[in-house]
């Protein structure tokens, strides 16, 4: 019985002496649920046997313990911890607790949206060397119980950060640039209504291009990064940068147009100006990405 072996070798010393055929049949039984709740995945019987003796620590009553631990949730969180496409497509499923928790703590649907993706990144992909986070998963509750709790931590810490933060649109004006003194004295003449402006094309943008940005000037996430957290290929993500970066300087001259009245150098000197503000580095990321 590879399972139950397996189960056993992963258990504390001091309990692997109370593995019988009770406690086979329980393993057994706890493997035919997760197996009914999640047959679209594929995890080895022996693989999730450790996973669940791992869970059961030093209980006094092995049989109780093995008995009411979660197992379909802990099978999905196997798989997505072995990194299983099918599973962490199963676990984006459960990403709607994200929305209730926003809810409670009163968090704007584009932060709702942000911590959605922070937590597929940090629960479901490796980092620095370390296993995904996914696997921290002890089973003491139910795995959308153990998310929501997650997402409110990472809500209530993201809202305070918020608070702290400049306006997206103050960190986009603070960018470098070309250091040329007429766009400095143009940025400083029209710094006020460039801001207003800046932030009426944001409000524009999709949520997600929203995202990005924050992502990359504010989190200073590389390409990399932000495709990892979208679970798309890193040109994929490069192209989605370069065209929120289109469409927030289209959106911002549109304002701007609204709101001043410039001659035709006046404003191309300040469409200029918007652009050198939003970080250039995207489409040499766009080159890189598509190079390779």
């Amino acid at each position: 019985m590879p399972a139950l072996d397996s189960f056993r070798d992963a258990l504390p010393a001091e309990l692997r002496g109370t593995v019988d055929d009770d406690v086979g049949a329980i393993l057994d039984a706890a493997i035919a649920t997760a197996r009914a709740a999640w047959p679209q995945l594929a995890v080895p019987d022996a693989a999730f046997a450790a996973f669940l003796a791992i869970r059961v620590g030093e209980a006094s009553d092995l049989r109780a313990a093995v008995r009411n631990l979660p197992a379909a949730d802990l099978y999905l969180a196997c798989a997505c911890a072995a990194g299983d496409p099918a599973a962490h497509a199963a676990f984006d499923g459960l990403l709607t607790e994200v929305d209730a928790a926003g809810g409670a703590v009163r968090a704007s649907a584009d932060t709702v949206d942000e911590v959605k993706q922070m937590l597929r990144a940090q629960l479901l992909l490796p980092r620095e060397g370390r296993p995904p986070a996914i696997g921290g998963y002890a089973g003491r509750g139910s795995l959308r119980g153990w998310l929501r709790i997650s997402a409110t931590r990472e809500l209530v810490r993201q809202v305070k950060k918020m608070l702290r933060d400049v306006p997206l649109e103050q960190a986009i004006l603070d960018q470098p640039g070309d250091k040329d003194p007429a766009l400095e004295r143009l940025k400083e003449q029209y710094r006020a209504e460039f801001s207003t402006a800046l932030g009426l094309a944001l409000a524009d943008l999709e949520p997600r291009e929203r995202t990005l940005f924050r992502m990359q000037l504010i989190d200073q996430l590389g390409i990399d990064e932000i495709g990892a957290i979208y679970n798309v290929h890193r040109a994929t993500a490069a192209r989605w940068l370069v065209k929120a970066r289109a469409g927030l300087v289209e959106a911002t001259q549109r304002h701007l147009a609204a709101r001043l009245r410039l001659d035709d150098d006046e404003v191309t000197s300040v469409i200029r100006m918007i652009q050198s503000k939003l970080d250039v580095s995207v489409e040499r990321l766009l080159d890189e990405a598509e190079r390779r």
